[in-house]
């Protein structure tokens, strides 16, 4: 089983230089063998103002405070529960903050394909070449895509990396397998091209207000992740313009993908007048108490994946679009 790793807590003590962050953690001593606190100054508080900063500070600094222990050797889960615990962790506690969307994916991964699979093996023990053949075992008896399979082969590469860069094992392309294994990237899906005509069949058979979500996402550019976190107060219709400030994504509020991703939006006048007339519709108070410019019918924040099931599919199964379907 792999062995736990601490993370520490940090407190503030007064010392000469000021005050001061200070790193505590648990260590062995080497006389009785006893577990005893231990604990290192991390810098000052007037250069690290909160906690956020000082824990990535500690990360930068790459302490030692989980030496590996040389008389057992390291396991592939012992790699994946110290990059649980060092990446897999709250964007403000993290040098290189991921969203909460990744941090769940990789989650999944890890506990539902990684773990079973390569847990309890010797991380330098693991060949690239078995590697590739559970990749296309996964393939054939599950039918996976090459972009899934190319996923947990990134996740895998992930784990190994973080331990050569905490030295849990040797910094060599050799201690990587992940180096040598080879694996398709390229998807197999075939996008469907429709005509303006069947374009709008589909949007006439939307309801409010999944119709302005489509039309604003397609007019746009926006992710759709980006238009179901918009709230009433980014949207300046004088000056015709959309301000990116937040995602909705699985439940929660998160930032923008990218720096480019915050940028302001224009926005189209006829969507304009189509999201203004949202904005004055009764039924859409629930929106304006919460701030969100789109709801779903129970009221709550709209999920992405909820759209594209139920509305969209609902729609492109309408009268005209099937007539479509079966001429191809």
């Amino acid at each position: 089983m792999a062995q736990r790793r601490q993370r520490g807590w940090l407190k503030k003590e007064n010392r000469i230089p000021g005050e001061t962050w200070v790193l505590h953690f648990r260590t062995t001593r080497k006389s009785d063998g006893r577990r005893v606190e231990n604990k290192i100054p991390i810098g000052l508080v007037r250069d690290l103002p909160d906690k956020r900063t000082a824990w990535a500070e500690v990360e930068r600094l790459h302490l030692p405070i989980n030496p590996v222990d040389s008389r057992r050797v390291v396991t592939f889960g012992d790699l994946v529960l110290h990059y649980a615990e060092h990446e897999l962790v709250e964007r403000s506690e993290s040098i290189h903050p991921k969203a909460h969307t990744t941090i769940k994916g990789y989650d999944s991964v890890l506990r539902n394909r990684l773990l079973p699979k390569w847990g309890s093996r010797i991380a330098l023990g693991i060949e690239p070449l078995e590697v590739e053949e559970w990749l296309t075992t996964l393939k054939k008896e599950e039918e996976l895509e090459n972009p899934t399979l190319d996923r947990l082969r990134r996740v895998m590469s992930l784990v190994y990396r973080h331990g050569q860069r905490y030295g849990l094992i040797p910094r060599t392309q050799e201690s990587n397998p992940m180096c040598f294994v080879r694996c398709k990237t390229t998807s197999g899906y075939e996008a469907m091209i429709i005509t303006p005509e069947q374009a709008y069949v589909i949007v006439r058979n939307l309801r409010e207000p999944e119709r302005t979500l489509t039309l604003l996402a397609a007019g746009t550019g926006l992710r759709i992740s980006e238009c179901l976190g918009l709230q009433w107060q980014d949207v300046n219709f004088a000056e015709a313009m959309i301000h990116v400030r937040r995602t909705w994504t699985c439940g929660q509020v998160g930032l923008p993908k990218t720096e480019a991703s915050k940028g302001p939006v224009p926005l189209h006048p006829f969507a304009g007048r189509i999201h203004a007339s949202l904005e004055r519709e009764d039924r859409l108070f629930g929106a304006r108490r919460l701030g969100l410019c789109f709801l779903s019918t129970e009221r709550q924040a709209a999920a992405g994946s909820e759209y594209a099931r139920r509305r969209l599919s609902a729609a492109r199964c309408s009268e005209g679009w099937n007539s479509f379907i079966a001429s191809r």
